[in-house]
This record gives structure tokens, C-alpha cells and sequence, in this order.
């Protein structure tokens, strides 16, 4: 795979805040199919099922949005060459994954990127759309309680989430929150 391909497998989670509908695409270790929703290898050897592995991110998620976002779905893809259409291998539906976030600050059209590097030294992001800002635009080198247990989750050993270069991401390096242009004029924010 190009170092900045999603596959060979990623995930496309789906969700929707109170304006717009969203996805996110996180890149994995491999994915075996099998019973229900199959698995993913992890990165100590051994594998995941794949629903409890996104399920688990999807519930660090949670605390970054407001009450008026939810998690619809998520999508598994195969793209096993960079030339290959994305195949979509599994999905399935989220019952209840509403954020819980009831800080009250500005969420629309505020974009929230985790950015680390991964371990063949690749840049990862993690970028959430009409999350909560905190009322605060500075650049975050400590996260707080949550952005670490979202952090902790995305860097597991015992997961198989992956870098688009495929290493596993394991340093972080910052949080940046900013308002989203193209979102910005899609919502009509001036």
C-alpha cells in the first residue's frame, strides 16, 4: 500500500451531529473474517472481534461530543492494493452511542485533530467533526481525563488500529481545535 492509503483494512465510522452527518476512516492491522463480525489481528499477536474493538473507540468518542451528536454505524473496508476500489467486507449499526459531553461549549463546525506518530515515525490524526471545543483553541500538549482514555484506546497494544503508513500509532504530539472552513460556510457561520 502508498504510505497515505487507508488500507489494506480500515473502518468508516458514521455519525451525525445536529447539522450534518459525518464519517471518520481509521486505518487497521489486518481483518479475518469469521463468526458475526470477524476480527482484527492486535499488535501483541492474538486478535480482537472487530465490534468490540470499535465499539470500545466509539465509547471514548463519546465524551468529545454533545448530547445532539450520535454514532449511526460503521463500516469495515478492504483495499488490499492502493489501485483497488474499497470493498466493503462488514458493517453494522450503534443503539444508544449518544455523546455525553454537557460542558455547553461551541461545537459547530469545530474540527478536534488528535495528531501523533505512528512506529515507522508516519503522522496519524484522529479528526473530529462538531465536537466540543471547550471554549478553548489553544493547541493541547496534556490532555485531559478523556482525551487520554480516547488517546490510550487508539494507542493499545491489545487493539489493531493502525497508522496509514500501517505502523501502530504510539506518540502522541497534540491536539489542535479550530473551526472548520468548509463547514463553517456549509452551516452558514459567518
Amino acid at each position: 500500500m502508498a504510505p497515505h492509503a487507508p488500507g489494506p483494512y480500515y473502518v468508516q465510522i458514521n455519525y451525525h451531529g445536529l447539522l450534518a452527518p459525518h464519517s471518520m476512516q481509521l486505518s487497521t492491522k489486518t481483518w479475518n473474517p469469521g463468526s458475526g463480525s470477524g476480527t482484527f489481528d492486535i499488535w501483541t499477536g492474538g486478535v480482537i472481534v472487530a465490534t468490540a474493538m470499535v465499539t470500545n473507540l466509539v465509547d471514548k468518542l463519546l465524551p468529545m461530543f454533545n448530547s445532539d451528536t450520535g454514532f449511526d454505524n460503521f463500516i469495515i473496508f478492504k483495499q488490499l492494493l492502493e489501485t483497488d476500489t474499497p470493498l466493503p467486507v462488514y458493517s453494522a449499526a450503534f443503539s444508544g452511542k449518544i455523546g455525553t459531553n454537557v460542558d455547553g461549549s461551541w461545537a459547530g463546525a469545530v474540527e478536534k485533530m488528535f495528531i501523533a506518530r505512528s512506529s515507522t515515525f508516519g503522522i496519524a490524526k484522529l479528526d473530529l467533526l462538531d465536537a466540543c471545543s471547550g471554549d478553548n483553541f489553544a493547541p493541547v500538549l496534556s490532555p485531559g481525563v478523556d482525551d487520554q482514555a480516547l488517546i490510550d484506546e487508539w494507542f493499545s497494544d491489545a487493539k489493531g488500529w493502525a497508522a496509514r503508513d500501517n505502523g501502530q500509532v504510539t506518540t502522541f504530539l497534540k491536539i489542535t481545535k479550530n473551526l472548520n472552513q468548509k463547514l463553517r460556510k456549509e452551516y452558514r457561520y459567518t
